[in-house]
């Protein structure tokens, strides 16, 4: 009988013990994540900047040397099409800040109470520029605006509700009269400034329109042509602070950053237009393109040099694209020769 009951308090001893384990479990994982969550607070604040893909390459180096400046801060971009931004934010309601590949969609964020002190004086870094752009050797003959109207001529359109390139494309063709002829020769669209690129420089098309700061990054593989003043539009770029930014002061700090002459001379470095000159109601150049000659003259020549080893890369031959024609010269990209 004493057996017995030694043998029962003992399987009661093991298993209050058990019940006690069972019991602690869930305290000391709650100990863990307390002291992670601690750790965390140590951590540096992460935000996240919704921003087209066409910034991609300046926004990167403004990153880069914003961190420095603010170590404790940790940005994460979402790049993409800026069509898709509005339902993205409708839906999820998270974000810091907000720079789109046109006003346009900046205004649709303002317009639905997203962001509520944008003053289009003050508040845009720079302008992308159109430009013509061809396969390597422009075996089309492409020159000029109208000859994407020509019978034969392969081309690639954006899709105007995925992609601000589309809406240019549509405002340019349609401004020389050609719009509906160029829907004809059209054999791809692009969902965004990336696949404008990809499809020249994979020979699919003979020509498109890009971005110049997107044009800039296929230097070797592309050939890249200004476009006439009367028909050379500019696109401003407009940056702003989302209403519901979990951190807004830091990124207030990181806007006026980007507004500043340093940020400016970040875009600059990457074609973007910073001082496009006079534009029309439209937006298309209004000064017969005085103010972005220099801004023509040193795309093109930078597209020289990069595909000319022989010439030497330095300022007098690159301009300020300098770094750009490094890169690519110190590259070997899918598809050079």
């Amino acid at each position: 009988m004493n057996t017995r009951n030694g043998r029962v308090g003992m399987r009661n001893s093991e298993g209050r013990k058990a019940t006690l384990h069972r019991n602690l479990a869930p305290l000391l994982l709650a100990t863990v994540a307390f002291s992670v969550c601690v750790g965390c607070g140590e951590e540096r604040q992460r935000m996240l900047f919704h921003a087209g893909i066409g910034q991609r390459s300046s926004l990167n180096e403004v990153k880069e040397i914003f961190q420095k400046l603010h170590p404790e801060i940790q940005f994460n971009f979402a790049y993409k099409g800026s069509g898709y931004f509005i339902a993205d934010i409708e839906r999820s309601r998270e974000g810091d800040l907000y720079m789109p590949g046109e006003e346009f969609y900046l205004l649709q964020a303002v317009e639905r109470g997203y962001i509520s002190d944008y003053n289009p004086k003050t508040d845009v870094a720079a302008h992308f520029m159109v430009v013509i752009v061809t396969p390597r050797g422009n075996p089309g003959n492409i020159q000029r605006i109208e000859d994407f109207a020509r019978p034969g001529v392969r081309v690639s359109l954006g899709n105007p509700k995925a992609c601000a390139i589309g809406i240019w494309g549509e405002k340019t063709f349609r401004k020389a009269g050609i719009l509906e002829a160029v829907r004809k020769n059209a054999v791809h669209e692009a969902k965004c400034i990336a696949e404008a690129a990809n499809a020249p420089q994979h020979r699919v098309v003979d020509a498109g329109l890009l971005w110049s700061s997107t044009a800039v990054l296929y230097l070797r593989d592309l050939e890249i042509i200004p476009i006439e003043p009367k028909y050379r539009g500019f696109v401003r770029l407009p940056v702003g602070v989302l209403t519901f930014a979990k951190h807004p002061e830091i990124a207030y700090k990181m806007k006026r950053f980007i507004l500043s002459e340093q940020g400016k001379g970040i875009f600059r470095s990457h074609a973007y237009v910073t001082v496009p000159g006079p534009l029309d109601a439209e937006s298309f150049c209004a000064d017969g393109g005085k103010a972005s000659e220099d801004d023509c003259k040193w795309l093109v020549q930078a597209a020289r040099v990069c595909k000319d080893e022989t010439i030497p890369v330095n300022v007098e031959t690159c301009g300020h694209l300098i770094k750009e024609v490094l890169r690519q010269r110190q590259t070997n990209r899918a598809g050079c020769e």
